[in-house]
């Protein structure tokens, strides 16, 4: 174990990796399935109070801030004015593949599908289907995940070229292709030899290789379309504003 991580481990205990989280929940009792991770556990809370009312499907991405509630404690209003206690506690189930985006809270009684990206600052109150994207408070569908995975397909070339430009902008000098993490597939294929940073993506996802097998094989048709964004890693500085 290196320093680092063992000074996680004394600080931040059962939060100090996704791993520890995840296994910690499940000794509580959360049905947690395999390939989900906990981006920043210590920001994290899943409400244990009853953790067998939670299940949880896998390979979620579940990121920092995310609150996940199966009670509340409203009924101390109720006891106030009326006298009585009416406990409230319902189930929270999010299906597999699911990305819940940061400082997201996910209700008591919700049920998420699988398939499922929820934006940023959401506030889940309500059922949601699988394969769609939702967003707001409290959150609404805002596309289908087909529709998302074209307008992200119809736009990558572009991002990717910006972040590149304003790289150089900032640091003066051309990028070294590692930053270009998530946008490899645009260059490369399976015959290349992939960086390890490119490798790391590739398998960030639980039980996504048989697809990615074949959209890898898909993609070498189309690559010559693609190979003048490649060309601008070995351009001089001054060509790379005007091949783009």
């Amino acid at each position: 174990m290196t320093i680092k991580r063992l000074f996680k481990k004394l600080v931040y205990r059962h939060k100090a990796t996704s791993e520890d989280y995840a296994m910690w929940l499940k000794s509580k009792g959360v049905r947690i399935g395999d390939g989900t991770n906990f981006i920043d556990p210590v920001t994290t809370l899943v409400d244990v109070t009853r953790p067998w009312m939670v299940e949880i499907g896998e390979s979620c991405c579940i990121t920092g801030g995310v609150t996940i509630l199966t009670h509340d404690y409203g009924w101390s209003v109720i006891k106030a004015v009326y006298g009585e206690v009416i406990g409230s506690c319902r189930k929270v189930k999010i299906g597999d593949n699911v990305y819940i985006g940061m400082h997201t809270t996910i209700i008591a009684g919700v049920t998420i599908g699988n398939h499922v990206i929820v934006g940023a600052n959401s506030v889940v109150t309500k059922d949601v289907p699988d394969n769609v994207v939702v967003a707001g408070n409290p959150a609404k569908i805002i596309r289908s995940l087909e529709a998302y995975h074209d307008k992200r397909k119809g736009l990558e070339v572009k991002e990717a070229r910006d972040m590149a430009k304003e790289y150089y902008y900032v640091y003066g000098k051309v990028p070294p292709i590692e930053i270009m993490r998530e946008h490899f597939w645009i260059f490369e294929n399976k015959e290349n030899n992939l960086q390890n940073e490119f490798i790391d993506v590739n398998n960030s996802v639980y039980k996504s290789e048989e697809k990615q097998e074949n959209n890898l094989r898909n993609m070498c048709l189309i690559l010559k379309v693609m190979r003048s964004f490649w060309n601008m890693w070995r351009y001089p500085i001054n060509r790379l504003y005007v091949s783009f």
